[in-house]
């Protein structure tokens, strides 16, 4: 296979292009064309297929086996996170679909307001075995992204020009219409954080939100004698990334009793009521929404889980139910 052989140079040779489309300002000969804040040159002689928000090009030689698609994904919300929305669109757009490493190197280049992660590895899909590469480019309030993907070096010339002879505009970020609400604190001055007045949308929980526990500690005793048995203390914090388009990605850290652990995941995000659903490492967790407020620095949600389904509706119908499962999630602004 003739990607397989020589994808590394072909990686960074799109890394290269990268750097320089961001940071030179590029002259477009071609006919031009649009898709949302997005100007791009159709490649020559592929066959083009729009769809909402999207645009792929194709070409497939029957003869020699070759084949390229290119696919830009139009501008949507960005999470304000350009490494999270590159994890989660790579895991969306490839992991999902392909047989493909899961966290390949990135690259990351920066150039007139906008970020771009790109990265890439040899990949297998239902039409054999090729290069995946994928970059993400984000910017005031918006992200898009391109993958490319083909079984031949030589279609690597078309995707450099391609992401070379792309053009954004400068939209402004988003103005956030949700009403801000004013803090209301409960007889014990605590911050009252009400359920949410409407239904939630995954585009409303695009960001990055953050969870910390504190120190938690707790020691045991025997049950007979009653004297000490060890304590155990535990302290950890997530930082999780989520996307317009519903992809999630967790960076996750903990201390146990002084021994340090780390992960770092990506999934998907749905809602469906008040029933948030995180689906990651082949597994989904299930949560429900207690609590949604807008303070002018913050977004507060309250989460309730991991609950089972039988779990979900009493959770859903008392609010007390399982106080003790609440998570608290705050996303700055």
């Amino acid at each position: 296979m003739r990607a397989s052989k020589s994808s590394d140079g072909i990686i960074l040779s799109l890394f290269v292009t990268l750097m320089f489309y961001l940071l030179i300002p590029q002259t477009v000969f071609c006919q031009t064309e649009k898709l949302g804040i997005v100007q791009y040159t159709p490649p020559k002689g592929m066959t083009k297929t729009p769809k909402e928000n999207v645009v792929a090009f194709s070409e497939f030689n029957q003869t020699t086996g070759r084949f390229c698609i290119i696919t830009l994904y139009g501008a949507t919300a960005s999470s304000g996170n350009p490494t999270g929305n590159f994890a989660a669109e790579w895991n969306r757009l490839v992991v999902k679909n392909m047989k493909a490493e899961a966290n390949p190197k990135t690259d990351e280049q920066k150039g007139d307001g906008w970020t771009a992660i790109s990265g890439g590895s040899e990949a297998e899909s239902e039409v054999g075995k090729a290069v995946a590469f994928l970059t993400v480019i984000s910017g005031f309030g918006k992200s898009f992204s391109v993958l490319a993907v083909f079984n031949d070096p030589e279609y690597a010339k078309q995707v450099d020009a391609f992401i070379g002879a792309l053009e954004m505009d400068k939209p402004a970020a988003p103005a956030n219409k949700t009403t801000v609400a004013k803090p209301t604190l409960d007889s014990d001055g605590n911050l009252i954080i009400p359920l949410p007045t409407r239904q939630l949308t995954v585009a409303d929980l695009a960001g990055e939100w953050g969870e910390e526990s504190g120190l938690i500690s707790t020691t045991y005793v025997d049950r007979y004698s009653g004297d000490y048995a060890g304590s155990d203390h535990l302290a950890f914090r997530s930082k999780m990334t989520i996307t317009a388009n519903g992809g999630y990605f967790n960076d996750f850290y903990e201390v146990r009793n002084g021994k340090k652990f780390a992960d770092k995941t990506t999934g998907t995000v749905t809602i469906t009521g008040r029933v948030l659903s995180i689906k990651e490492n082949g597994s989904t967790s299930k949560f429900v929404v207690r609590g949604w407020l807008e303070l002018p620095e913050m977004t507060i949600m309250i989460i309730c889980g991991p609950l089972n389904d039988n779990d979900l509706i009493r959770h859903i119908e008392n609010p007390l139910q399982g106080a003790n499962l609440n998570n608290t999630w705050v996303r700055k602004k």
